[in-house]
This record gives C-alpha cells, sequence and structure tokens, in this order.
C-alpha cells in the first residue's frame, strides 16, 4: 500500500515547481529542454490518471467491429489490443479494407483523437469527436 499522493498528482506538483520556480532561473539555452521535460511529465500525469485498461476494451471492440463490417475474420478476442493493432496495421498495408474505407476512416480517427487527449488535450479539444 502507497501512503502519499498519487504518482498523477506528484508529477503535476514536479512540473508545477519546474515551470514556476525552476524555469524562470534557468539560461536561455536550457529553457527548451526544461519545457520538453514538462510536456513528457504532464503526458504521463494524464497517461497515468486515464483507465487504460477501459480504453483498451473499447479499442479492441472497435477494432472488431472494423472487420465484420469488412465481412472479414474477427482477431481473437484473446489477443492483447497491441496485438490487434499490429494485425490491423499489416491487414491495412495489403489492402483488405479496401471495402470498408469509411469504416477504416473511422476507426483511425477515433485512434488518434484518444492519443490527442493524452498528449495533446488543447488541440484535441479544439476539434469536434469523432465517433
Amino acid at each position: 500500500m502507497r501512503d502519499g499522493p498519487p504518482g498523477a498528482v506528484l508529477l503535476a506538483i514536479a512540473r508545477a515547481k519546474l515551470l514556476g520556480e525552476l524555469l524562470p532561473s534557468l539560461p536561455a539555452d536550457q529553457v527548451y529542454t526544461a519545457r520538453m521535460i514538462a510536456n513528457a511529465m504532464a503526458i504521463a500525469g494524464r497517461e497515468l490518471s486515464s483507465d487504460r485498461a477501459a480504453l483498451g476494451r473499447e479499442e479492441a471492440l472497435r477494432i472488431a467491429a472494423l472487420y465484420r463490417e469488412a465481412g472479414l475474420a474477427e482477431p481473437s478476442p484473446e489477443l492483447g489490443v497491441e496485438e490487434m493493432a499490429r494485425r490491423l496495421a499489416a491487414d491495412i498495408r495489403v489492402g483488405r479494407f479496401d471495402a470498408a474505407p469509411r469504416a477504416l476512416q473511422a476507426l483511425l480517427e477515433w485512434q488518434v483523437a484518444e492519443r490527442l487527449k493524452l498528449a495533446n488535450p488543447k488541440f484535441s479539444q479544439s476539434r469536434k469527436e469523432p465517433g
């Protein structure tokens, strides 16, 4: 059992200290690096706060639905979402989804939107959420 704040909270505190207290005193040639570190800390904090298991289940369901819509055999439910994504990429490369371009586009847009929520939420909030 862990006492104290969760990891995402610790990252947020450390990031605030970096930006508020350390950044102003850094030499100009180190400001960019410090901002990169602060951005990485923010992304890591959002990842720690997200429900990755639920997101993985949702992605697996969406990939399976795409295969059904394209008339292809669905990936085995026992595959992890990473393996399903690798299979999906391989099948895209060989043209297996050429008959279902809109369904493929919808899945890819959803995947990008979900990644942007973690990597750059300001960008994803400024755009309409896909499907």
